[in-house]
C-alpha cells in the first residue's frame, strides 16, 4: 500500500518497479504462507483497503494500479514465482544491509549507532581524530565542495576498510569525547583520495555556508560508512523489466529453451590459437559462456578477440560490463592499448584517473544541445560500465542498441543484478541481442548478506530450471543447464586451459585439486625456469635459510606453532614475524628491480593481522616495503604478484569455518574458492604460512599439506629463522 503514488518526475517503469517492490514486501508480511495464491487474485479493489473513491481513485490511482498489476497477472506461473522470489531476496538484502547480517561481524548501517568506538576501531569501520586542514569551493561557486582531513598521527590505511570512491559520513565531535554520528550534523561525501597522511573528500551536496566548517575549527572529525539506496531501487526496476520483456527473452533467461546457434557463420579475422573460441562465440546467437581459470587471459585475449571480431561487422555496437569498477577499468585499459575508442560510464571517483577523458560526462562537455548528445552516443561503438551504472541508466538503453554484450566477472553477478539489463527493451525490441559471459565459478562469488537457508529456493518451478540458491550467480546456473554427461555443451560453453601466470610448480596443486588437471602452461619462460633468483654474492646473512627456501622451492609451507599469547583471535604475531622476515629477504634479493606493485603481496584473512604484519615490516626501516599490498583474499582477486605469501593466521579449529567458508562440491570434488584464489595470485614463488596441526582438520587443507610433504616443500619456522619465532 505504501509507495503507490507518483513521486516527482521519475520514469514510469521505475515507479512501477518501486510500487511492485513495496506491494510484494507487504504481501510477504501479510500472506507469507500463500503469497502466490494471493497475487494471482490481486485486483486494485483488494488494495483499496480504505475504500477511497471519487475522481482521484477512478482517474489516477486505479489506472496506475491496473498498469502495475497487468504484467504480473499475464505472466506465466514460473515467471511469477521467479519475480516474487527474486524480489524477496533483494528486499531482505536491503534490510540486512541496514540492520546487519549473521554472515559477517560488525556490518550493516545500524552499526553507526549500535557499536561502540572500540568495536568500530576493531572492525576497521571508522576514522577518528581527523583535523580539517583545508576546504575549497567549486569553480565559480561560493559553496564548499572539497575537504582535506589529516590524521593526527601517521597511520596506515590497512587499519580500516575505506577505499577511494566510498560513500561516507563526516561529522565533528569535541576533543576527548566519543565520536557519535547521531548527535551531530553530518556531511555526506565521497573519498577522492586516501593516504597515510589523510583523506581528501568531495561533498555529495555542496555546503553553501562555509561557517559550518569555520565554527568547527578546534574540533575533531570522524568518518564512517554511508549507505546508498539508489542501486537497490534500480534492481527492482530490473525485475519489472523482466516482467515486460518479450516472451522469447524471458524463456531464454529462465533457461527454458536452448539459445540459438548459426553454425554457418565464419570468422573475418585470424586469432591464432583463439580461433576456435572466437568462432564458437560468434556462431552463438544469444548466449555463450567462457570459463576463465586464473591466468588464462580471459580479458587480454578472450575478450579482446571477441571485440575485434565484432567490430569487423559494420554498424554493430558492443557493451562491456562487469560487477566492479576495478574490472571495468581493466577492460578499458586493454581497449586503450589496442587503440579502440570507447565511452566509460560511471562517476569520476569510481574509475582510474587515466580513464577520465573517456567518461561519458567528459565526452559530452562540448555538446550544445540534445541532438549533439545523441550524435556522440550513436557514434561510439563500445560502451563500458558496471552492471549498476548501465542498468540504472534508462536514457542510454533507450538511445543505443547493442549487438553484443560481454560480461566479465560474471561468476560474481547474481541473478537480479543482470536479468533486468538483459531484459531491457526499446520500442518492443530487446536492447541487447547476444550476451557472452566470462567468469570462473571456482573463484570467489558475490558477497551476499543472507545465509544459505535464507537464500535457498524451495519452489519446484524454479528448481526445475536449476535455480536452487540465490547466492549463486546467473553464470553458474547457466553452466549447470549447459552441462551434459560428457561435459559442457561446446555450442554454448568454452573453457580456457592455457595459463600464462603461474610457474608450473605453483599451478600443479590448483590444477589437480580444482580443475581436474586441465590447467597447462602456455608456456612462458618464467613458467619453466629452474631457479627463481640469482644469489647476490656469497656473503652469509641473517636470512640464509629463508634465501635457500625461496631459491629451491616454488611452493613452500612454513609451519608456525601457536603463540602462547595473543591480543586477539584475529592476530597471530608468530606468523606475522615469519612473514615479515620472508618479505625482507625477498626485498634483499630483488632490491635493484623491486616494484611495490609487482614484486610481492601478502594475503591474510583478518584486517587485524594486516596491521600487525605492516608494523613488523615497517620496523625494518625499509621505506620501499611500506607500500606493498597486504590485504584479504577478496581484495586480491584479479591481481597477481611475483611473490605471494599467504598467512592462514588462525589459531583455533573453530576458525576453519571462516577460512573455508566459500566451498562447494562439483563432480564429487570439494572446491575451496578462497584457497584457489590465494594460491593462484603468484607468478614465481608461493609461500604458505600456518599451523598444520589445525589446518589438517579441513579436508582440502589436509590434501594441501600432504602435497607439500610429498614435494619436499615443508619447512619449520625455527629452522629458517634465527629464533623460535623469528
Amino acid at each position: 500500500r505504501h509507495g503507490l503514488v507518483m513521486v516527482g518526475q521519475m520514469p514510469e517503469l521505475m515507479l512501477r518497479a518501486i510500487r511492485l517492490r513495496n506491494l510484494l514486501a507487504w504481501v510477504d508480511l501479510k500472506y507469507a504462507n500463500e503469497p502466490m495464491l494471493f497475487l494471482q487474485t490481486l485486483t486494485p479493489e483488494k488494495l483499496n483497503m480504505k475504500h477511497v473513491g471519487g475522481r482521484l481513485w477512478t482517474d489516477y490511482t486505479r489506472p496506475q494500479l491496473e498498469a502495475l498489476l497487468q504484467p504480473l497477472r499475464e505472466a506465466r506461473a514460473r515467471e511469477k514465482a521467479y519475480v516474487l522470489r527474486a524480489m524477496q531476496f533483494l528486499y531482505k538484502e536491503k534490510v540486512l544491509s541496514k540492520v546487519g547480517s549473521r554472515t559477517k561481524e560488525d556490518n550493516g548501517f545500524a552499526s553507526l549507532w549500535l557499536l561502540s568506538p572500540e568495536e568500530k576501531r576493531a572492525a576497521g569501520i571508522i576514522y577518528e581524530n581527523l583535523m580539517l586542514e583545508e576546504f575549497a569551493c567549486e569553480e565559480g561557486d561560493c559553496g564548499v565542495a572539497q575537504l582535506t582531513a589529516r590524521f593526527s598521527e601517521k597511520m596506515t590505511t590497512d587499519s580500516t576498510n575505506f577505499r577511494r570512491g566510498d560513500i561516507v559520513l563526516l561529522y565533528p565531535y569535541r576533543k576527548g569525547h566519543e565520536p557519535r554520528a547521531c548527535a551531530q550534523m553530518v556531511c555526506r561525501a565521497s573519498i577522492e583520495d586516501i593516504s597515510d597522511q589523510g583523506i581528501r573528500l568531495h561533498l555529495r551536496n555542496t555546503q553553501t555556508d562555509p561557517k559550518v566548517f569555520h565554527a568547527a575549527r578546534g574540533m575533531c572529525w570522524a568518518l564512517e560508512h554511508d549507505v546508498m539506496e539508489a542501486t537497490a531501487d534500480s534492481l527492482f526496476q530490473g525485475l519489472y523489466r523482466f516482467l515486460v520483456a518479450p516472451p522469447e527473452r524471458r524463456s531464454l533467461l529462465l533457461a527454458e529453451r536452448a539459445p540459438q546457434v548459426d553454425e554457418g557463420i565464419t570468422l573475418k579475422g585470424d586469432y591464432g590459437v583463439f580461433n576456435t573460441l572466437s568462432l564458437r562465440a560468434k556462431q552463438a546467437q544469444e548466449f555463450f559462456l567462457i570459463i576463465g581459470p586464473p591466468g588464462t587471459g580471459k580479458t587480454s585475449y578472450g575478450m579482446l578477440n571477441l571485440i575485434k571480431e565484432q567490430l569487423l561487422e559494420e554498424g554493430t555496437n558492443i557493451l562491456l560490463l562487469s560487477y566492479t569498477n576495478r574490472a571495468v577499468d581493466e577492460m578499458c585499459g586493454k581497449l586503450m592499448q589496442e587503440g579502440i575508442d570507447f565511452v566509460r560510464m560511471g562517476a569520476e571517483l569510481s574509475c582510474a584517473k587515466a580513464l577520465k577523458p573517456y567518461l561519458l560526462k567528459e565526452k559530452l562537455k562540448q555538446c550544445n544541445n540534445v541532438h549533439e548528445v545523441r550524435a556522440v552516443i550513436e557514434h561510439v561503438r563500445v560502451v563500458c560500465g558496471t552492471t549498476s551504472s548501465v542498468g540504472g541508466n534508462a536514457s542510454l538503453l533507450a538511445l543505443k542498441h547493442f549487438h553484443l554484450a560481454i560480461v566479465d566477472e560474471a561468476s560474481q553477478i547474481l541473478e537480479p543484478h543482470i536479468v533486468g539489463l538483459l531484459s531491457a527493451t526499446h520500442q518492443g525490441r530487446v536492447v541487447i541481442d547476444k550476451v557472452v559471459m566470462i567468469g570462473d565459478h571456482k573463484q570467489l562469488p558475490a558477497v551476499v548478506q543472507q545465509t544459505g537457508d535464507e537464500a535457498r529456493v524451495d519452489e519446484p518451478l524454479l528448481q526445475q530450471i536449476g535455480l536452487t540458491d540465490f547466492r549463486r550467480s546467473f553464470f553458474e546456473r547457466l553452466l549447470t543447464r549447459f552441462r551434459t554427461a560428457e561435459g559442457y555443451d561446446p555450442r554454448f560453453v568454452y573453457m580456457l586451459t592455457r595459463q600464462g601466470r603461474m610457474h608450473t610448480q605453483i599451478a600443479d596443486f590448483p590444477s589437480q585439486a580444482f580443475y581436474g588437471h586441465l590447467l597447462q602452461p602456455v608456456p612462458l619462460p618464467h613458467q619453466t625456469a629452474r631457479r627463481i633468483v640469482s644469489r647476490k654474492g656469497e656473503t652469509p646473512h641473517a636470512s640464509e635459510a629463508i634465501a635457500q627456501m625461496l631459491a629451491s622451492h616454488r611452493m613452500a609451507f612454513v609451519c608456525v606453532p601457536n603463540p602462547e599469547q595473543s591480543v586477539s583471535s584475529k592476530t597471530n604475531e608468530a606468523e606475522a614475524r615469519v612473514i615479515a622476515a620472508i618479505v625482507r629477504e625477498i626485498y634483499r634479493q630483488n632490491e635493484e628491480c623491486f616494484d611495490v606493485d609487482q614484486t610481492v603481496g601478502i594475503i591474510v584473512p583478518y584486517r587485524n593481522q594486516i596491521s600487525t604484519i605492516r608494523h613488523l615490516i615497517d620496523s625494518y626501516g625499509i621505506e620501499a616495503l611500506h607500500g606493498i599490498t597486504i590485504d584479504t583474499v577478496e581484495r586480491f582477486q584479479g591481481s597477481q604478484r611475483d611473490y605471494i605469501i599467504y598467512g592462514f593466521t588462525i589459531r583455533q579449529r573453530w576458525q576453519l569455518n571462516f577460512l573455508s567458508g566459500n566451498t562447494f562440491w562439483e563432480g564429487g570434488v570439494l572446491i575451496d574458492r578462497k584457497l584457489n584464489v590465494a594460491m593462484t595470485r603468484a607468478r614465481l614463488q608461493l609461500t604458505l604460512v600456518g599451523n598444520p596441526d589445525i589446518l589438517c582438520h579441513n579436508p582440502v587443507f589436509a590434501r594441501l599439506m600432504q602435497y607439500v610433504r610429498d614435494t619436499g616443500g615443508l619447512f619449520h619456522a625455527e629452522d629458517i629463522c634465527n629464533t623460535p619465532f623469528c
